[in-house]
C-alpha cells in the first residue's frame, strides 16, 4: 500500500471524499459522499501517475462497462464514472462488511454459512456468464460480505472474449496474500485456471475453476495450491491435487466435495459447464440432498421446504412449463412408462424462426437435456438461443447474431450453426462464436459427428461437405449426378457410428416424376464407398431409438432401421400429426434426441405466400400489386409500367418469371423451364430481362425479349452460382456477383453486353463483395461488403480504379439509387428503410445526412437472397415483398419417451 492522495473535502463533481477505504497497485477507494442524494458511495479512482496507463485506464473502463450491464443483487451497483483534472474515477455502491478473504483469514466457514455465500457467489456469476462476461478475477478479495448479502466486485479485467496468450513470471516471490500481477497475468494466479496459466483462451468454465478453489478455501480455510513462489503455484496448479476437503473437515456432505472437485477438474470439459448448473447443485445440498455429514440446523429445515418446493411443483406441472423435473423424473420411472407430452412457449417479445428462411425449427440435445432454437425478438434481432430444461427460462446466446439452422455437438455442450456467410460453432456453457469456414448465404443443414466432422449443405445447389470442429477447407462427401435429376444433397444427420449419415436427395426444379428424379432419403458413408435410398420422402430425417424419422403428408413417421444392414424394416407408422413442413427446404420442424425425447413444431405445411405492397416515403400502404403468393424477387421496369416478379409454385415444386402489368395488375408467365429462374433485371429500355436459372445445375446468366417471344439466351455458366443485380444505364454491362470461391468468396463482377461479352471483375478481395447496383449516370457501383466484420454499403467508382466510401454505418444491404442520383436508399440490419443524401464531382464523392424512411417486414422464408424491395425512379414509393405469415409462437411440444407409443 502507499499513502492514499485525495483528501477529505476534495470534490469529484458532485462527491465529497470523505475518508479512504484502501488501496493497491490498481487504484484508491474513498468512502465519500453523493451531495445530490446525500448518500454514502465508493468511489474507486485511478491517480493521475497511472492515468497515463494505456492499460490501466482500459482496465477501469471495462470494469465500468461490465458493472453497468450487470444489475444483480449480489453484484455491486455502479452509480457513475467520471473524471476531473487527470483523475478518472467511478462511482459504485458503499458496502459495509468485510471481504470473503478477511472472513477466511479467522478459519473456515460453517457448512450454512458456506451454503448461503457459495450461492449467492453462484448467482451473481451466472447472471455475468449469461450476459456474455467473463469475471477472469475472481477470489475471496474481490467479494464482500454485507448484511443484504455476499456482492461480487472489481469486473476490471471481465472480458467477454480471453486473450491468445499470457505471459507468465518466475521470479521467485513470497507472498502472504493473493495479488493481481499486472502487465504479466491476466488474474490472481492462487486462483488462475489451467488454460489461463498456459496461455490457452479462458470463458466462462475457467471462472468455475477460480470458484472452485475458492470453495475449497471456504471449506478447509487452506488455499488449495500453495508454494513458496509464484513458479511452484503455478506447478501445483498445473500438475497436482490439493488434499480432500474431508481430509480436512470430516463432515463435509460428500456431494459437496465431488462438486467443488469437479469445479476445479484440470481440463475444462470435466468441469461443471455453467454457474446455473452448480446453483441448482448446491441448493440442492442445502436442502439435504447428500445428508451425512450435513449439520442438523440444514436438515431440518428441509421438511418445512419440501413442503413449499412439493406445492410449488404441483402448480408447475399443471402449467406444463415446470420441465425440468418432470422429464427426468419421467425418464428415471422404471414402471408403466408411457409418452409425456409437455408445450414450451418462445421467450416473451420473440417469435421462433420454424421455416428454413427464418433460422429453422429448434433441436432438442442428444442428451435430451436442452433445447436450441432460432428466435426473433420484437426488435426484429434474431439470435440462437437454449432452454435447458431445468431451468423455466431461455437464454440467448452472445455473438450469434441472424444465426440460422443450429445442430448440436455429440457432446450437447457445443451448437453448430450458420451465420454471415460461415460456419460457426459456439459453446453454450459461454463464450464467442468461433467461425470453422466458408459457406453461401443459403445453407442447408449441418451435423456434427463424434469424431469431430461436421457435414454441411453449404448452398441450393450444392453436394455435402464437410469440416473439423476446428475448422478446415471444407471438401465434398458426396456427388450430385444431373442424369438422375437431383440438383441437392441436404440436412445430413449422423448415425450413432458416425461413420454414416443420412441425408435428403431434391431435384432443384419441379422434380417431375419422383421416381425418375430418384428424390428420397438417403444413407451414405463419410469414405464415400455407399450411398443407397432408403425411403421416397423428401423430407429432412432423424435416427434414433431404432427408427428413422421422417416427415409424409404433414405426419411424423417412425419405421424401424437395422443400423448393421443400412435398411428399413416393417412399415412406418404415425407419432404426430399436423407437423410443420417447409417445402421450399424439405425442413420437417422436428428433433429426436438419443434418450427418449422428441421436439417438434405442430401447424401443418408452412405457406411461404407474400404480398407485394406498394409504400410510400412514410411508410403507408398504397395498395398491392397482384394477390397474395410465394413470391421471391421484384424488379421494376426503367418506365414504371412492368414489374418482373419470381414465383414458387408448390405443386409444381418450380420458380418461375412472371411479368405484371402495373396499371391492370395482371401477371403473364415469362420463363417455362422446369427449373428454377430468379433474379430478374430489366434492360434500360425494357425490351430485355435477364435472370439466373438452375437449368445446367447452378445459377447461370441467361437473357430473353420481355416481349416473351424468340429465345433464351445463355450468357455466362462459370460452374458457379451467379447472380444478376443491375443492368447500366447506356445498356453496355450487367452487373452480377457470384459465389463459391474458396479464397474470396462472393465477388462482383461486369459483363459486357457486346462484344466478345467476357466477364470482367470488378471486386475480387478475401471479403464478401455483392449485391452492386449502377448509379444513374453510370460513373459509380453501390454494393455491399463484409470488410468491416459486418456487411456495409460502400460506392466505388466504375469502372475503376479508386477509393471507396461507406455509406452506412450500422449495418446495410440492397442499396438502390435515386434517379438524379443524390441519394441511396439501403436496408438497415433491423429491415428499416434508410435514405442517405450523397454528391458527387469528378471524382469526389461525398455522403450526407442519413435519414430513416420506414419500417418493413419484408419476407424471408423459404427465400434464397431475395429481392426484398425495388423502388421507382424518383424513390417516392417502394413496391416490398411483404410477409403475409403470421408470427410463430405455437409452442414447442415435447414428447418424453416417445418410443412407449411403439409398443402399443
Amino acid at each position: 500500500r502507499r499513502n492514499m492522495a485525495l483528501t477529505a473535502g476534495t470534490k469529484l463533481g458532485p462527491y465529497e471524499i470523505l475518508a479512504p477505504v484502501g488501496a493497491g497497485g490498481m487504484g484508491e477507494v474513498y468512502r465519500a459522499r453523493d451531495t445530490r442524494l446525500d448518500r454514502t458511495v465508493a468511489i474507486k479512482v485511478l491517480p493521475a501517475h497511472l492515468a497515463a496507463n494505456p492499460a490501466l485506464r482500459q482496465r477501469l473502463e471495462r470494469e465500468a462497462r461490465a458493472v453497468s450491464s450487470l444489475s444483480h443483487p449480489h453484484i455491486c451497483v455502479l452509480h457513475d464514472v467520471g473524471h476531473q483534472d487527470g483523475v478518472d474515477f467511478l462511482v459504485m455502491e458503499f458496502l459495509e462488511g468485510e471481504t470473503l478473504a478477511g472472513r477466511l483469514a479467522r478459519g473456515p466457514l460453517p457448512i450454512e454459512q458456506f451454503l448461503t455465500i457459495a450461492a449467492e457467489i453462484a448467482d451473481a456469476l451466472d447472471k455475468a456468464h449469461r450476459q456474455g462476461m467473463v469475471h477472469r478475477d475472481l477470489k475471496p478479495g474481490n467479494v464482500m460480505l454485507t448484511k443484504s448479502g455476499a456482492k461480487l466486485m472489481d469486473f476490471g479485467l471481465a472480458k467477454t472474449t480471453a486473450p491468445t496468450s499470457s505471459m507468465l513470471s518466475s521470479v521467485a516471490v513470497t507472498q502472504s496474500s493473493p495479488v493481481t500481477a499486472a502487465g504479466t497475468i491476466i488474474g490472481t494466479f492462487q486462483y488462475m485456471s489451467p488454460e489461463q496459466i498456459e496461455g490457452r483462451e479462458a470463458d466462462a468454465r475457467s471462472d468455475i475453476f477460480a470458484y472452485g478453489v475458492m470453495l475449497y478455501e471456504m471449506a478447509t480455510g487452506r488455499r488449495a495450491f500453495e508454494g513458496k513462489t509464484q513458479a511452484s503455484v503455478i506447478g501445483a496448479i498445473l500438475a497436482t491435487e490439493p488434499p480432500p476437503i474431508s481430509s480436512l473437515q470430516p463432515l463435509t456432505p460428500p456431494a459437496l466435495e465431488r462438486l467443488v472437485k469437479t469445479c476445479m477438474a484440470k481440463d475444462p470439459d470435466e468441469r461443471r459447464q455453467t454457474m446455473h448448473d452448480i446453483l441448482l447443485e448446491l441448493k440442492w445440498i442445502a436442502e439435504g440432498g447428500s445428508q451425512a455429514g450435513v449439520p442438523a440446523p440444514v436438515v431440518a429445515r428441509r421438511k418445512n421446504r419440501e413442503r413449499i418446493w412439493m406445492a410449488v411443483a404441483a402448480v408447475l406441472l399443471v402449467a406444463s412449463l415446470g420441465l425440468a423435473s418432470m422429464v427426468i423424473l419421467y425418464q428415471r420411472a422404471a414402471s408403466d412408462v408411457r409418452p409425456l407430452r409437455v408445450s414450451i412457449l418462445p421467450p416473451e417479445n420473440a417469435t421462433i424462426g420454424v421455416s428454413g428462411g427464418t433460422g429453422g425449427p429448434s433441436v432438442i440435445s442428444p442428451d435430451g437435456k436442452r433445447l436450441a432454437f432460432v428466435a426473433t425478438a420484437s426488435d426484429g434481432k434474431r439470435m440462437l438461443w437454449v432452454r435447458s430444461l431445468e431451468s423455466f427460462t431461455a437464454q440467448a446466446l452472445t455473438g450469434t447474431e441472424d444465426a440460422t439452422l443450429p445442430f448440436w455437438a455429440p457432446d450437447s455442450r457445443s451448437l453448430g450453426f450458420f451465420a454471415q456467410g460461415k460456419v460457426k460453432k459456439i459453446d453454450v456453457a459461454g463464450g464467442p462464436p468461433l467461425a470453422l469456414c466458408e459457406t453461401s448465404g443459403n445453407p442447408r443443414g449441418g451435423a456434427w459427428g463424434r469424431d469431430g466432422v461436421i457435414l454441411f449443405t453449404p448452398s441450393t445447389t450444392s453436394p455435402l461437405y464437410r469440416t473439423t470442429a476446428s475448422g478446415s477447407t471444407p471438401t465434398a462427401v458426396t456427388k450430385l449426378q444431373a442424369d438422375i435429376k437431383v440438383g441437392t444433397h441436404r440436412w445430413p444427420n449422423f448415425l450413432p457410428d458416425g461413420r454414416h449419415f443420412l441425408y435428403v436427395a431434391r431435384a432443384t426444379g419441379p422434380g417431375g416424376n419422383q421416381q425418375d428424379a430418384a428424390e428420397g432419403i438417403y444413407v451414405a458413408s463419410l469414405d464415400g464407398k455407399e450411398s443407397k435410398l432408403l425411403v421416397r420422402a423428401i423430407s429432412s430425417a432423424a435416427y434414433a431409438s431404432g427408427h428413422l424419422l421422417f416427415v409424409r403428408e404433414g405426419t411424423l413417421m417412425a419405421q424401424a432401421f437395422d443400423l448393421n444392414r443400412l435398411e428399413l424394416m416393417g412399415d412406418a407408422f404415425p407419432l404426430a400429426e399436423q407437423v410443420q413442413f417447409d417445402l421450399a427446404y424439405s425442413l420437417a420442424a422436428f428433433s429426436v434426441s438419443e434418450n427418449g425425447v422428441l421436439a417438434y413444431h405442430a401447424g401443418g405445411a408452412l405457406e411461404n405466400n407474400s404480398r407485394l405492397l406498394w409504400i410510400d416515403r412514410s411508410g403507408k400502404e398504397l395498395g398491392a400489386l397482384g394477390d397474395p403468393a410465394a413470391y421471391y424477387d421484384q424488379r421494376i421496369s426503367a418506365d414504371g409500367q412492368r414489374v418482373a416478379v419470381s414465383l414458387f409454385d408448390p405443386s409444381a415444386r418450380t420458380i418461375d418469371i412472371w411479368i405484371y402489368e402495373v396499371a391492370r395488375g395482371l401477371r403473364t408467365r415469362f420463363t417455362f423451364d422446369p427449373a428454377y429462374e430468379r433474379f430478374p433485371i430489366w434492360s434500360p429500355d425494357g425490351s430485355r430481362v435477364a435472370f439466373a436459372s438452375t437449368r445446367k445445375g447452378q445459377y447461370d446468366l441467361f437473357v430473353k425479349p420481355a416481349s416473351g417471344a424468340g429465345t433464351e439466351e445463355l450468357l455466362v455458366t462459370t460452374g458457379r452460382n451467379l447472380y444478376p443485380t443491375d443492368w447500366s444505364a447506356d445498356g453496355r454491362y450487367l452487373l452480377y456477383w457470384s459465389s463459391g470461391d474458396p479464397k474470396t468468396g462472393f465477388d462482383l463482377w461486369m459483363l459486357p453486353m457486346a462484344g466478345e461479352r467476357k466477364p470482367v471483375s470488378f471486386l475480387q478481395t478475401t471479403y464478401n463483395e455483392s449485391d452492386g447496383h449502377f448509379s444513374p449516370d453510370g460513373k459509380w457501383i453501390a454494393y455491399v461488403s463484409n470488410e468491416s466484420g459486418t456487411d456495409q454499403v460502400y460506392v466505388a467508382p466504375f469502372p475503376g480504379p479508386g477509393g471507396k466510401w461507406q455509406i452506412s454505418s450500422t449495418g446495410g444491404s440492397r442499396p438502390t439509387w435515386r434517379r438524379d442520383g443524390r441519394e441511396i436508399v439501403y436496408l438497415a440490419p433491423d429491415d428499416k428503410l434508410m435514405a442517405t443524401e450523397v454528391s458527387a464531382k469528378n471524382s469526389n464523392f461525398e455522403v450526407g445526412a442519413v435519414h430513416p424512411l420506414f419500417q418493413t417486414k419484408p419476407q424471408r422464408t423459404g427465400s434464397f437472397f431475395p429481392t426484398l424491395y425495388d423502388t421507382g425512379r424518383d424513390a417516392q414509393r417502394f413496391l416490398v415483398n411483404t410477409s403475409s405469415a403470421q408470427k410463430s409462437t405455437t409452442p414447442v411440444t415435447l414428447v418424453v419417451n416417445w418410443t412407449a407409443d411403439l409398443k402399443k
